[in-house]
């Protein structure tokens, strides 16, 4: 039976499958999930120090593995506070800069209470930021800009995903996610 962190790290990647690549939030999504290129790590921990180590050692591990497209470190334990999770994004993005990582790698963050500063709570385009935990998404920005110069329209993707949400409507988007929670133990 799979520990707790397995658990979390297959619910966190039937997210990636049944949402982001289903509705193709993130265009290089696909790729990697099928080549098993994603890295994902569960911490234990909502220091903020501990945190903010783990994802400098996340770095460094895509410094030193070329194999990891990228990288998912997935906090559970941030799920309470949508705000705490934005201190840490301010946090996180400040080491990259320190660490001297910006224009290697570039972070995109989820969580489940994920909310535009414009749109309602149970308006479907938050989905596009929403995960089953917090995530900080590591992404090494070479691999980004060469799948965008193949994209047709990359500067359209956040206004096609909203409205794509939107149509599927919050209940099912809602369900979806809810979803990714049923995972099998292997």
């Amino acid at each position: 039976m799979p520990d707790n962190h397995e658990i979390i790290k297959l619910q966190t990647l039937k997210w990636v499958k049944d949402i982001i690549v289903k509705y193709n939030i993130c265009p290089f999504a696909k790729k990697e999930l099928e080549r098993k290129t994603i890295h994902c790590t569960v911490l234990d921990t909502s220091d903020l120090k501990e945190i903010l180590e783990q994802v400098n050692a996340e770095f460094i591990r895509l410094d030193t593995n070329k194999d990891i497209a990228t990288t998912l470190v997935v906090i559970p334990k941030l799920s309470a506070s949508f705000d705490d999770f934005l201190d840490l994004i301010d946090y996180a993005n400040d080491l990259l800069e320190m660490q001297d990582y910006e224009g290697i790698y570039q972070l995109a963050h989820m969580h489940p209470k994920y909310r535009f500063d414009d749109s309602g709570i149970k308006d479907a385009a938050n989905f596009t930021n929403r995960s089953p935990y917090p995530i900080l998404h590591i992404i090494r920005e070479d691999e980004m800009a060469r799948v965008l110069r193949v994209f047709p329209n990359p500067e359209e993707i956040p206004e096609r995903n909203i409205e794509l949400l939107r149509e599927k409507g919050f209940a099912e988007i809602k369900a979806e996610l809810e979803a990714c929670f049923n995972v099998e133990d292997k």
